[in-house]
């Protein structure tokens, strides 16, 4: 059986498509009104049921609901958040119609450089700041920002699905087959860490990095998984963050993804969703990324370009070795309470 739709303009909202019972040789050329329309402004939708049975395709499938992205990120990232927009721009889906909601949950970004980073993409980008109710929870980064995965609910009007990626990465390709997805019962969709537990290297069960999460929305909410998040982050100290608390939480509750959608090998060809983990990252190193580089420009941080490629030696290990020990300058005490609390775990 086949399904056709006349009218393939874009809902809001994926429904589950509920089709009669039809008797063998009775089915053909039938009209029924179309499920979506009480959904829609459209009146007059009609679906085409044609055969007695087969397959069934759905001709629109892409346009029956909108894409929702989180990215992440603070103003020492604001050039990978733009290197990310325009590669979102330019691949993250193959359908020109698809409809695609882009949320940068960050902090410290000025009026100016919002609007310097939409122009990276022709989507439109919803701005949300970090909650402030991440100060209780001990984190050896020094920022909790990205311990806003921990609530996605918080920070985007998805119900159903949602991608959430790190700044620090690039989309090669369709995000689609991550859309898609069947989450087999899941709460949570990810790649391997390629590194493991970096909690506890005796530890040789499946864990995974934070860096693509694609949420099951509707689970997530059901069993109030983001309650869970935070009662462990409050009570526990993971090296990783979020990444940890994630882990803990979720532990054998999660959809394994290849790792071409959460790569770190920048030399893979078959890389879906590319990965700077390491430090240091593309607008650090003097000698960045070449598809990195593609993708920054092509924004209007383009210029950016040969300040970082005339990025030193010296400066860029001052860079680092700042970064590894401002946590421990900007919040001695409370880097202190949690490397003592780590040390009696």
């Amino acid at each position: 059986m086949i399904l056709t739709v006349r009218h393939p303009k874009q809902t809001q909202q994926m429904k589950r498509i509920l089709l009669p019972r039809l008797e063998p040789g009775k089915a053909q050329n039938r009209c029924y009104p179309s499920p979506w329309s009480r959904f829609s402004k459209v009146k007059s939708r009609e679906l085409d049921f044609t055969k007695d049975y087969g397959t069934l395709f759905i001709k629109t499938l892409s346009l029956m609901s909108e894409m929702y992205l989180s990215i992440v990120g603070d103003r020492n990232y604001i050039l990978g958040i733009a290197a990310i927009l325009k590669s979102i721009e330019l691949n993250a889906t193959t359908d020109p119609n698809q409809s695609v909601n882009i949320t940068v949950v960050s902090t410290g970004f000025n009026t100016e450089q919002q609007e310097k980073l939409q122009q990276c993409c022709k989507y439109k980008i919803e701005w949300q700041e970090v909650k402030d109710n991440y100060n209780e929870l001990m984190s050896l980064s020094g920022s909790k920002l990205t311990y806003a995965r921990l609530e996605p609910e918080k920070y985007t009007k998805a119900t159903e699905r949602l991608i959430w990626l790190d700044s620090d990465m690039i989309v090669l390709d369709s995000l689609e087959p991550l859309w898609n997805l069947d989450f087999q019962g899941m709460p949570i969709a990810a790649a391997l860490n390629v590194w493991g537990n970096p909690n506890n290297d005796q530890d040789k069960n499946p864990y995974f990095n934070a860096g693509l999460l694609v949420f099951n929305m509707k689970l997530w909410l059901e069993e109030k998984l983001s309650e869970k998040m935070i009662a462990d982050a409050k009570v526990n100290l993971w090296s990783d963050c979020d990444q940890g608390t994630s882990n803990s939480v979720l532990a054998g509750r999660w959809y394994q993804l290849d790792q071409i959608w959460n790569n770190p090998d920048t030399e893979d060809t078959s890389t879906k969703v590319m990965h700077f983990i390491s430090r240091p990252k593309p607008w650090e190193s003097p000698e960045p990324n070449k598809l990195w580089m593609e993708m920054l420009s092509q924004t209007p941080f383009k210029d950016e370009l040969a300040k970082i490629q005339n990025n030193s030696d010296w400066l860029l290990n001052l860079k680092l070795k700042y970064a590894r020990w401002e946590p421990w300058v900007r919040h001695p005490i409370k880097k202190i309470k949690s490397y003592l609390k780590k040390r009696s775990r």
